[in-house]
């Protein structure tokens, strides 16, 4: 029997030069026979990422079962959105989402393809370049509804609460069923979470796999600071229609709470934004559909709250 293909999605925004090393590293830390699609979705670049990339295809293409496609959003449509237009694109059976500036460790479409399950979500384990650091996955932090990583360590797999966005691989027709990421997330912020939280609802299994390695280039922290600021206002938005969506009354009375307290002056606008949007028919359109509570998530992973307390 063939082995399945592999789309590599990847959503990309002033990338410039970052794409080619990524798709070349990618293809040449495999192990199978296995054909690896590399689909990628500019987010409406203002500068040259999508020439840059153009211009690297030839010498790209001669890496043996690979093929490259490059799209283009004219208008910017933020991360969530653009990996939905990635996964839309893909021929392959199995979907990895992940980042234009990262590195794959040797074999890993083979603990892919041995891992890999029908309902089953896979997180790679995040590095950072030159640091011992291991992200083994991320757990959710409430009232905040933010993620903090799982230092682990891992042996073999383990069950994780969240997958990140740059190391996150399911069969496409889970993807498919979950409805990829929230469409109503804005620009960043939030919406990794909540499609892992979906998952597991939904009756999916996310599960790191500990030599899954992804060493991932982050953002230097003056740049992180400077990004943060841009998006702030958009991301108290999505944190805030993550809790709306999950979270019990009394939690999402904690979770506004915590937001009036730590961010006065964008609190309102994110709230009326929420309050705008389509959260509560979402909310009653993922109550129909999951097949666990929301409660069965805190009670299986022993969940407190930021403060170390019960979760309401």
């Amino acid at each position: 029997m063939p082995l399945p293909d592999i789309s590599v999605v990847i959503p990309a925004r002033n990338e410039g030069a970052k794409l080619a090393p990524t798709i070349q590293s990618i293809a040449r830390t495999r192990t199978t026979e296995a054909r690896v699609e590399f689909v990628i979705v500019d987010d409406a670049s203002i500068d040259d990422t999508v020439a840059c990339l153009v211009a690297a295809v030839p010498e790209l293409l001669k890496e043996a079962r690979i093929d490259i496609q490059v799209h283009r959003l004219e208008e910017q449509q933020g991360i969530y959105k653009t990996r939905n237009h990635a996964a839309s694109f893909a021929s392959g059976e199995i979907l990895f989402g992940t980042d234009a500036h990262v590195r794959f460790s040797e074999g890993w479409d083979e603990l892919v393809l041995y891992h890999l399950a029908p309902n089953r979500v896979l997180s790679g384990t995040t590095a950072v370049p030159g640091s011992p650091f291991r992200g083994y996955g991320c757990d959710l932090l409430i009232p905040f509804m933010g993620t903090s990583w799982n230092n682990g360590p891992v042996d073999g797999v383990a069950h994780v609460p969240i997958a990140p966005c740059h190391a996150t691989v399911m069969p496409r027709e889970l993807f498919n069923r979950l409805g990829g990421y929230d469409s109503g997330m804005i620009l960043y912020g939030a919406g990794e979470a909540e499609f892992s939280i979906r998952a597991w609802l939904q009756g999916a299994d996310v599960m790191v796999v500990g030599d899954l390695l992804v060493e991932h280039e982050f953002k230097p922290k003056d740049v992180l600071a400077n990004f943060i600021d841009e998006v702030r206002s958009f991301w108290i938005h999505n944190c805030i229609r993550f809790g709306f969506l999950y979270l019990s009354e009394l939690g999402c009375m904690q979770m506004l709470r915590y937001y009036s307290l730590q961010y006065p002056e964008l609190f309102s606008e994110a709230l009326h934004r929420v309050n705008e949007s389509d959260v509560w028919q979402r909310r009653a359109f993922l109550e129909e559909h999951q097949r666990r509570p929301f409660q069965w998530l805190v009670d299986y992973f022993g969940m407190k709250n930021q403060a170390g307390g019960e979760i309401i």
